[in-house]
């Protein structure tokens, strides 16, 4: 083989992989979707194409309903060394008052409608484990078990399969509705560069924005905020954040567990399932065909 040739053949080699390496770091990459994120939107097994390029160099922000990948928060991290990586819905932007109460999502004062297939909580006693979950097979239907109260199991599912499978339940033996403390919250998104008044009420969450994400060194005591030891009024925030909730309301992989999240974090905005398969089946029979390219997330 020629000299030519080889360099030829080497040159190319190395603009196919810098190409491919440019891509997927500056413009677009496919993240796999790992389980208790957002089922039933997305499935275990999907490989979400993640636009990279319009928030951390287009210079544009995340929308309302967006699934954001991001990565988490340290205080949210759950192994030391390893930046975990998450996936949620945009449900608050800077400026917004953000309020749930339980099965009710309010922005502004307005609700807002809630993804069709969300998973919610429910109970169920002990004593019809195995007869809720024959149902559950029975009917095709996805739940997630997350613990205990008392003589229940807590289940997580959409309400879709909820009704179907409490029409099969005699009366005394449904599936009861719960709303747990983490979906009663209210809170007030700030604006980048907008001057902020501190006040007793919003002290602490201010003080844990600043020292988290802010890089400033202060100190929170009795509903005050102290910088160099002189009490601050106001502050200023030097970046956008977001509020931020997955579609499966059993994961704690969103804005319930750390908080607002900083513009900082964002790693994209998820495009579409470029190709799924169930990796519960062999990979002859997992192929999810109807999910290729699938655009409405």
């Amino acid at each position: 083989m020629k000299k030519e040739t080889i360099r030829t053949i080497f040159f190319t080699v190395i603009i196919i992989i810098g190409s491919v390496w440019f891509i997927r770091f500056f413009i677009i990459e496919p993240y796999r979707i790992t389980p208790g994120q957002m089922e039933n939107s997305l499935l275990p097994g999907d490989r979400l194409w993640v636009d990279k390029w319009s928030f951390r160099w287009g210079n544009r922000n995340p929308k309302y309903r967006d699934v954001l990948v991001f990565e988490l928060p340290e205080i949210a991290q759950t192994q030391s060394g390893v930046t975990e990586i998450a996936i949620a819905r945009c449900i608050g932007l800077p400026g917004d008052t953000i309020k749930s109460t339980g099965n009710k999502l309010f922005v502004n004062h307005k609700p807002v409608a809630q993804p069709p297939l969300i998973l919610e909580a429910y109970l169920s006693p002990d004593s019809l484990e195995h007869r809720v979950n024959r149902m559950m097979r029975q009917n095709n239907s996805f739940f997630v078990e997350q613990g205990k109260l008392k003589d229940s199991r807590l289940l997580f599912l959409s309400r879709y399969d909820y009704e179907k499978v409490r029409r099969q339940l005699s009366a005394d033996s449904l599936l009861y509705p719960v709303f747990l403390k983490r979906d009663f919250y209210e809170v007030a998104l700030p604006r980048k560069n907008e001057q902020i008044h501190i006040t007793p009420q919003n002290a602490e969450f201010l003080y844990r924005i600043l020292t988290r994400y802010e890089n400033r060194k202060v100190e929170y005591d009795n509903g005050k905020i102290y910088e160099n030891g002189k009490e601050l009024t106001s502050c200023r925030l030097t970046q956008s954040y977001y509020w931020v909730i997955g579609d499966n309301r059993a994961g704690m992989s969103d804005s319930r567990s750390f908080g607002v999240l900083p513009h900082s974090h964002l790693i994209g905005k998820g495009v579409c399932i470029g190709y799924s398969r169930n990796p519960e089946k062999p990979f002859w029979q997992s192929l999810r065909t109807d999910r290729f390219f699938k655009t409405e997330l």
